[in-house]
Protein backbone atom coordinates (compact mmCIF):
# COMPACT_ATOMS: atom_id res chain seq x y z
CA UNK A 1 0.00 0.00 0.00
CA UNK A 2 1.35 3.13 -0.76
CA UNK A 3 1.05 5.73 2.00
CA UNK A 4 1.00 9.18 0.57
CA UNK A 5 -2.81 8.96 0.39
CA UNK A 6 -3.33 8.02 3.79
CA UNK A 7 -0.90 10.33 4.73
CA UNK A 8 -3.12 13.41 2.95
CA UNK A 9 -6.07 11.47 4.76
CA UNK A 10 -4.31 12.55 7.89
CA UNK A 11 -3.71 15.76 7.08
CA UNK A 12 -7.03 16.43 5.73
CA UNK A 13 -8.49 15.07 9.23
CA UNK A 14 -6.16 17.69 10.94
CA UNK A 15 -7.99 20.58 8.67
CA UNK A 16 -11.43 19.36 9.53
CA UNK A 17 -13.80 16.75 10.94
CA UNK A 18 -16.56 14.76 9.09
CA UNK A 19 -20.11 13.90 10.19
CA UNK A 20 -20.21 10.84 8.22
CA UNK A 21 -18.90 9.27 5.06
CA UNK A 22 -19.31 11.14 1.81
CA UNK A 23 -20.88 8.23 0.71
CA UNK A 24 -20.12 8.21 -2.60
CA UNK A 25 -19.33 5.20 -5.47
CA UNK A 26 -16.81 3.73 -2.84
CA UNK A 27 -18.58 3.67 -0.06
CA UNK A 28 -21.30 2.69 -1.73
CA UNK A 29 -19.10 -0.60 -2.62
CA UNK A 30 -18.63 -1.49 0.51
CA UNK A 31 -20.01 -4.80 2.27
CA UNK A 32 -22.77 -3.80 4.89
CA UNK A 33 -19.68 -5.01 7.52
CA UNK A 34 -17.38 -2.28 6.04
CA UNK A 35 -19.38 0.55 6.06
CA UNK A 36 -20.08 -0.25 9.72
CA UNK A 37 -16.08 -0.11 10.38
CA UNK A 38 -16.42 3.49 8.26
CA UNK A 39 -19.08 4.74 10.27
CA UNK A 40 -17.88 3.72 13.44
CA UNK A 41 -14.23 5.59 11.97
CA UNK A 42 -15.85 8.54 11.41
CA UNK A 43 -17.72 8.81 15.29
CA UNK A 44 -14.70 8.00 16.90
CA UNK A 45 -12.87 10.98 14.94
CA UNK A 46 -15.80 13.37 15.82
CA UNK A 47 -15.29 12.06 19.55
CA UNK A 48 -11.47 12.67 19.94
CA UNK A 49 -10.14 15.14 21.39
CA UNK A 50 -6.99 17.03 19.16
CA UNK A 51 -5.17 16.31 17.90
CA UNK A 52 -6.60 13.59 15.60
CA UNK A 53 -4.10 12.81 13.40
CA UNK A 54 -1.62 11.06 16.03
CA UNK A 55 -4.81 9.29 17.03
CA UNK A 56 -6.21 7.76 13.70
CA UNK A 57 -4.40 4.47 13.27
CA UNK A 58 -5.58 3.58 16.70
CA UNK A 59 -9.48 4.52 15.86
CA UNK A 60 -8.94 2.70 12.80
CA UNK A 61 -7.72 -0.31 14.45
CA UNK A 62 -10.49 -0.43 17.03
CA UNK A 63 -13.00 -0.35 14.31
CA UNK A 64 -11.48 -2.89 12.35
CA UNK A 65 -11.46 -5.37 15.71
CA UNK A 66 -15.24 -4.14 16.12
CA UNK A 67 -16.38 -5.42 12.91
CA UNK A 68 -13.77 -8.06 12.13
CA UNK A 69 -11.97 -6.25 9.02
CA UNK A 70 -8.62 -5.52 8.45
CA UNK A 71 -7.14 -2.31 9.23
CA UNK A 72 -5.60 -2.37 6.01
CA UNK A 73 -9.17 -2.86 4.35
CA UNK A 74 -10.46 0.52 6.13
CA UNK A 75 -6.96 2.58 4.84
CA UNK A 76 -7.62 1.42 1.21
CA UNK A 77 -10.83 2.73 1.29
CA UNK A 78 -9.87 6.14 2.63
CA UNK A 79 -7.01 5.75 0.07
CA UNK A 80 -9.78 5.28 -3.32
CA UNK A 81 -11.80 8.24 -1.35
CA UNK A 82 -9.15 10.56 -1.79
CA UNK A 83 -8.22 9.59 -5.56
CA UNK A 84 -11.23 9.98 -7.17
Amino acid sequence: MNSLPFKKFKKKLNERRYGEPEKGDEYKKLSPTMKGAINDVYAMIDNTPDPIVNKIEGIIETAAKKHGVKSNDIEDYFDNELIK
